[in-house]
């Protein structure tokens, strides 16, 4: 009884006090009301909580105008310059959903504003180009505040939608084509099955955090590299494949960019692994593809969207040497027959023990069913008033076969 007081007290007085507001206009007779008219009946109303609500609606719609114009303009900033780097430097024949100087948004927009994405295609050795943003919920400060909030004091609560980063995802097609005459490759197939391999170059400051965010980066091996800056580190599947950077990119403008994006840059890896760990050897199939994942802060001035977009010709620079000596054949391939082999052989010992998991997660759900019908079972009998009879008959069972052993020992 003592705590429903103490609960309901502080509501109670907080009634009471909106109560007293109007006590004065609530006090006057209702004949002296319908006396006063309608202009008298405002004046005397005191109209405080009416106007306070109305202030707390406006500010609410202010702060959502403010984020959701503030999320916008960031992500305009970021699709209308990767996009005319896309469309002017690196050639790709469709960048965006809409064509250049058209009204209609350049790219898809959802969640509120808070998810953000964009494409390119059309181009010799690359797929296609897809560019992610994601921003805070800017729009709802409030729910922001206590999804943070969860997060502090309950992490395994937390929200996926803590963080906000631009992440760009270039992905190869086998294709390489010298100039506008030339024959495209027939063998674009077979030259993607050289692609399946992780290497990564990852920022320190967060190597823990991808290791764990991302699924293929947690397979790889942590080193430092004497050809990269002091902040970054190799995380590749093998040691060997570390040098794959430096076999495709020139090693002066790698480094420059590295340097000049340590506090941007989270990091370039090129996989063929899912992002999310699988369930089963299905999902693991399913969600296999050659790519290579930029992963990068929001970028919020000029220079930091310069860097992204030299950061995207690096990488494409580097799958386009990449497949030219896959197509050509005129010079030895870094990514050798036994990396590819070992690459082969490691996929398959984490595919057996992501099936061995599944099955057991199978047979553990399995049993967990059949007691749940063992249960369902002896309740209805118990309703029906066979489960007595039934535990009769194996008791009696039980004790015919003690004294059937018991004769036998005699």
């Amino acid at each position: 009884m003592n705590q429903t007081n103490g609960t309901v007290s502080p509501l109670s007085a907080v009634l009471q006090f909106m109560n007293s507001i109007n006590s004065n206009y609530t006090s006057i007779p209702h004949e002296e009301r319908l006396a006063m008219g309608f202009l008298g009946r405002v004046q005397a109303y005191n109209w405080i909580q009416e106007i306070v609500l109305g202030g707390i609606v406006i500010f609410m719609l202010c702060l959502y105008k403010f984020g959701t114009g503030a999320n916008l303009s960031r992500g305009d900033k970021l699709f209308a310059s990767v996009h005319d780097f896309l469309r002017n430097e690196l050639s790709f024949a469709r960048v965006g959903f809409t064509a250049p100087g058209s009204k209609e948004s350049i790219h898809m927009d959802q969640h509120l504003h808070t998810w953000m994405t964009s494409f390119a295609t059309g181009r010799s050795g690359i797929d296609c180009v897809n560019v992610n943003l994601h921003l805070y919920p800017r729009n709802n400060p409030l729910t922001m505040l206590l999804e943070n909030v969860i997060g502090w004091y309950f992490p395994i609560l937390a929200f996926d939608v803590d963080n906000e980063f631009c992440e760009i995802i270039v992905r190869p097609n086998g294709v390489y084509v010298g100039s506008e005459t030339a024959n495209v490759n027939a063998n674009a197939k077979e030259v993607m099955n050289n692609f399946k391999f992780i290497a990564s170059i990852v920022n320190k400051t967060v190597m823990n955090q991808s290791r764990h965010d991302n699924y293929y980066l947690s397979l790889t091996h942590t080193v430092d590299g004497e050809d990269i800056p002091d902040q970054y580190v190799y995380m590749s599947e093998m040691n060997q494949l570390n040098g794959f950077f430096a076999a495709y990119a020139k090693k002066d403008v790698l480094n420059e960019l590295l340097n000049k994006a340590t506090d941007f840059l989270d990091f370039i890896s090129f996989t063929d692994l899912p992002g999310d760990k699988p369930e089963n050897v299905s999902v693991w199939n399913a969600n296999k593809l050659q790519r290579c994942v930029i992963r990068t802060k929001v970028p919020t001035n000029q220079k930091e969207l310069d860097l992204l977009n030299k950061i995207i010709a690096l990488v494409v620079e580097m799958y386009d040497n990449y497949t030219r000596v896959l197509v050509q054949k005129n010079e030895p391939s870094f990514i050798t027959t036994d990396m590819l082999k070992k690459a082969t052989n490691f996929r398959a010992a984490e595919m057996e023990k992501i099936d061995k998991v599944a099955k057991e997660a199978a047979l553990a759900a399995e049993k967990e069913n059949q007691k749940d019908a063992e249960r369902e079972k002896r309740r209805n009998l118990k309703k029906s008033g066979e489960l007595e009879k039934l535990d009769k008959k194996m008791k009696e069972k039980r004790e015919r076969r003690q004294r059937n052993k018991q004769k036998v020992r005699m």
